[in-house]
């Protein structure tokens, strides 16, 4: 009996420790979870007004510095078009090919227009012997006009006192102080006066014209000689060269084609200059200005960053939907309700600075973005 007391005691004793702790426990258990609830709704608000300030900041960055993936890589395309006609007889390039500035393309048949050269040589060096031969003859000429002219001064000097006899015996005629074979005389020799005074102006008139042939072969000879000029020039188109640097595209003839005169054989691409032609919408165009500065990322290389400029920004774009009419048409307003209004987008061309020949390629799609307001 002693024993069951003291064990019924014993465990008393060890249980009386648990349960005074117990009570003691329970308080401090409680404010602990309403310590980390309020601390997991203090990390929710830190989020969500870490998110709202994050948001405020990129859309601010957006909206001075808009940026649009609506772009494209773009370069100068020259049509190349030759100068003169003829089967092409050598073509020296091929599609896509890097030419230098100065290269040969390639080559007209050059026979037409070497025998159009010949033929203007010709007939210059025989305008040419012409006026050495005039020049020769020169100082004759001169002397036969003035042998001519005098010819004609003694011819109507004869003339003269011819006409003076027969109008002092016409008078005395009448009075029989002359006879009709003395009046008679003096008429026949007025009228061989006359007649040799026109011989000798005939004579006249052919020497001076001897002698304006060689003005004449002279006020030629420019002629002549620009017509060797432009058979020259007109040879030396047959030969088609590059005008500047660049690449060999859509080049689809062969060797024996037939080239016309201002007909596109093939095009070259400008690979000196390349800019990039990015679309935003109509409300960014306020943050931007000829001359602002502009990163481009092309889509084919996003790791690579190219620098740029706005060159200029375009002024005119056809509405969607518009009806071309005349000049002096009525403006057209469509009658329709557009719930959703798109807003129209301009292009602004950036000019590269700082290209990669070997990444850029006409319409590759590229990322621009204006970095601000133009430098000044």
């Amino acid at each position: 009996m002693s024993e069951q007391i003291a064990s019924s005691d014993h465990e008393t004793a060890d249980r009386t420790p648990a349960a005074i702790a117990s009570p003691a426990n329970a308080p401090v258990t409680k404010d602990g979870a309403e310590r980390q609830k309020l601390i997991r709704k203090l990390v929710a608000l830190l989020i969500v007004f870490g998110a709202v300030v994050l948001t405020l900041y990129v859309w601010s960055v957006l909206e001075r510095h808009p940026r649009t993936d609506d772009a494209a890589a773009r370069a100068n395309v020259v049509g190349i078009v030759p100068r003169a006609r003829g089967q092409i007889v050598k073509l020296a390039v091929q599609d896509n090919q890097l030419v230098k500035q100065g290269d040969l393309l390639f080559e007209i048949d050059p026979a037409d227009y070497e025998q159009a050269l010949d033929r203007a040589k010709s007939a210059l060096a025989a305008l040419d012997q012409q006026i050495e031969i005039g020049r020769a003859q020169d100082e004759e000429l001169k002397f036969g006009v003035k042998a001519a002219e005098a010819g004609v001064q003694r011819a109507t000097a004869q003339l003269k006192q011819s006409e003076d006899t027969l109008h002092r015996l016409e008078p005395l005629l009448p009075k029989h102080f002359a006879t009709a074979e003395q009046v008679d005389e003096a008429r026949t020799k007025v009228a061989v006066a006359a007649q040799e005074v026109a011989t000798e102006e005939q004579k006249l008139n052919q020497a001076r014209a001897q002698l304006s042939q060689l003005q004449t072969l002279l006020a030629q000879r420019p002629g002549a000689v620009a017509a060797v000029k432009q058979a020259e020039l007109d040879l030396s188109y047959c030969k088609v060269t590059a005008p500047f640097a660049g690449r060999v595209i859509n080049l689809n003839i062969s060797g024996g084609a037939y080239a016309s005169i201002g007909m596109p054989v093939f095009s070259l691409l400008d690979t000196t200059k390349w800019y990039v032609v990015a679309n935003f919408r109509e409300a960014e165009l306020r943050h931007m200005a000829p001359g602002s500065p502009a990163t481009v990322y092309l889509v084919s290389a996003p790791n690579q960053r190219f620098r740029g400029k706005v060159q200029g920004i375009g002024w005119a774009v056809k509405p969607e939907g518009e009806i071309d009419l005349p000049p002096a048409g009525v403006p057209y307003v469509k009658r329709e309700l557009n719930w959703v209004r798109v807003a129209q987008r301009f292009p602004v061309r950036i000019e590269v600075e700082n290209p990669d020949p070997n990444l850029f390629r006409m319409g590759a799609s590229a990322v621009a973005i204006i970095d601000g307001p133009p430098a000044r």
